[in-house]
């Protein structure tokens, strides 16, 4: 006796749960690897914005010990910069805070500049 058996209907039931879980996969190393990169872009960003912070932190300290005669600071680290400016201390040591700027550098060959180029 021959029995045949058809499978038709489960076998395109598992190739297509196969594909979507194959799919799901891929789409979840992707979006990993895309969040790690991210991550360490973000890191790589504040470990550089908090050094700018700590030095303009260290000139002021310094101006006000009258450790420099200066009370303008600039410094540029990895694309970004910090421009700090202070009043000369008075008597009791208080000063005024002009500007604190943190910022990032304009960079023409950015690679995202012509996205919008206005209306």
């Amino acid at each position: 006796m021959n029995h045949k058996t058809r499978l038709g209907p489960l076998a395109i039931f598992l190739a297509v749960v196969v594909m979507v879980i194959t799919t799901m996969a891929v789409l979840t190393i992707a979006t990993s690897n895309a969040d790690r990169t991210m991550a360490k872009r973000f890191a790589s960003v504040t470990q550089t914005r908090y050094q700018l912070e700590a030095d303009g932190e260290k000139f002021i300290s310094e101006a006000v010990n009258n450790q420099t005669g200066s009370y303008e600071f600039y410094e540029e680290l990895n694309g970004y910069s910090i421009t700090v400016v202070i009043t000369e201390p008075d008597a009791n040591g208080n000063y005024e805070l002009l500007e604190w700027k943190v910022s990032k550098l304009w960079n023409a060959d950015d690679p995202v500049k012509d996205i919008w180029n206005g209306l």
